[in-house]
């Protein structure tokens, strides 16, 4: 996220539409959370480059801002269906009874970021609530770098993809490209709809992902479906 951040840090990166409302990340905010969670992935889970971490959570900002953390750090991230899911040591999930991975993070859906408990839900024994653990992470990144040469991905069918092929995905679909588009169904979408933030670009996610609801979203926030 370094680019955007030198140029232009308090332009949006990732909004998300969702039946809690609008929520806006800056490039500087959405870097803040990305940090947080890399020095959390690094510092608290000791996870890095080689390691997997399984997401398991539906649209909105804070999954999208973690998988920012994850790339941080150089860890990738897959979805339950992948086969790197079998072997992964964490998973980030709002679902409490999940039994994906021996560290479970459980995602509140709060519209601002507050814990699980914090927004009146239970946390079962054995399972971490991710919001409270986060917001005392620093700020900064603090951990190594991970290089452009990181697996990011592992999809579906088990196939490793690094950060340069994925910058050359977005860079394929064009610079700085505010991209409207509908939520994700997996890992693998979500990190599709994150493409634009390779290329200088930023994403506007709906979970209503009618044709003319995103038409009205694309205009209102000056950005093209797709």
């Amino acid at each position: 996220m370094a680019p955007f951040l030198a140029s232009d840090a308090a332009s949006p990166r990732i909004t998300t539409y969702t039946d809690r409302g609008r929520m806006e990340l800056s490039a500087a905010t959405a870097a803040n959370w990305a940090a947080k969670g890399g020095n959390l992935f690094t510092g608290e889970l000791g996870l890095g480059r080689g390691d997997v971490v399984v997401v398991d959570c539906p649209t909105d900002w804070l999954p999208a801002a973690l998988v920012l953390g994850c790339w941080q750090a150089g860890v990738a991230v897959c979805s339950p269906a992948s086969p790197a899911a079998q072997d992964a040591a964490t998973v980030i999930t709002t679902d409490p009874g999940c039994d994906l991975a021996d560290e479970v993070l459980l995602v509140s859906t709060d519209p601002f970021g507050r814990g699980v408990a914090e927004s009146g839900g239970e946390v079962p024994f054995g399972v971490t609530d991710l919001a409270p653990e986060l917001r005392v992470q620093g700020d900064r990144y603090a951990g190594p770098s991970s290089g452009a040469d990181a697996v990011l991905l592992v999809d579906a069918t088990g196939a490793e993809v690094t950060g340069t092929e994925l910058q050359d995905r977005a860079s394929s679909r064009g610079e700085n490209v505010r991209a409207v588009t509908g939520g994700w169904e997996d890992a693998d979408s979500l990190v599709d709809r994150l493409l634009p933030l390779f290329a200088g670009g930023s994403v506007v996610l709906s979970t209503d992902g009618d044709a003319d609801r995103l038409a009205h979203l694309a205009e209102v926030e000056k950005g093209v479906v797709g």
